[in-house]
C-alpha cells in the first residue's frame, strides 16, 4: 500500500525530474566537450530533446494531478454559478481527447515498430520517443478518472459521517 501511495504522489515528479537531470547532465557534458576539448558530441541534443518530449507529456499529467493545467476560463469569470458544471465539462473534453490519442499514439508506435526507424544522430529507436506521447495520455486518462473517484468518494464518506 505504501508504494501505491509513493507512486501516486509522486510517479510524474520523479519522471519529470529524472528527464530534467538527464538534460542538464548531457548539456552540461557536451558544454564541457565543446569548450575544453574541442569536440562535440553528436548525440546530445538529440536526447535532450527527447527527454524534453518526455517531459513534457508527462508534464500534462501531472498538471492535471495538481489542478494546475492551463485552462480558458472566461466563461467561468462571467458565468461564476457554471464554474462547477464548466470545469467538469473541460474535463471531459480533455478525457475525450486523451482516449482518442491512446489510438493514433498506438498506431504510430507500431509503425515504428516494424520499420525499425532510428533517431539520426543517436540511432535511438524512434518508437521510444514516440512512447513518451502514448504513456502522457494514458496517465492523463488516469488522473482525470482518479479526480473524480475521489470526489465521488470524499463526497460519500462526507454524507456518511
Amino acid at each position: 500500500m505504501k508504494v501505491l501511495k509513493w507512486l501516486d504522489e509522486n510517479f510524474e515528479e520523479k519522471l519529470m525530474g529524472l528527464a530534467l537531470w538527464g538534460i542538464v547532465v548531457i548539456m552540461g557534458i557536451q558544454v564541457i566537450m565543446r569548450y575544453v576539448f574541442r569536440s562535440s558530441l553528436v548525440w546530445s541534443e538529440e536526447v535532450s530533446r527527447y527527454l524534453f518530449i518526455w517531459m513534457v507529456f508527462i508534464g500534462i499529467s501531472y498538471g492535471i494531478k495538481n489542478g494546475s493545467h492551463m485552462r480558458i476560463d472566461m466563461l467561468e469569470h462571467f458565468f461564476p454559478k457554471l464554474r462547477k458544471g464548466l470545469g467538469i465539462l473541460a474535463d471531459l473534453c480533455f478525457l475525450t481527447f486523451a482516449a482518442y490519442m491512446i489510438g493514433p499514439g498506438i498506431t504510430v508506435i507500431e509503425s515504428l515498430l516494424i520499420t525499425g526507424q532510428t533517431s539520426p544522430a543517436g540511432e535511438i529507436p524512434m518508437y521510444i520517443v514516440y512512447t513518451g506521447l502514448l504513456a502522457g495520455f494514458i496517465l492523463v486518462l488516469f488522473r482525470i478518472v482518479q479526480k473524480y473517484i475521489l470526489k465521488f468518494l470524499q463526497k460519500n464518506q462526507s454524507k456518511g459521517d
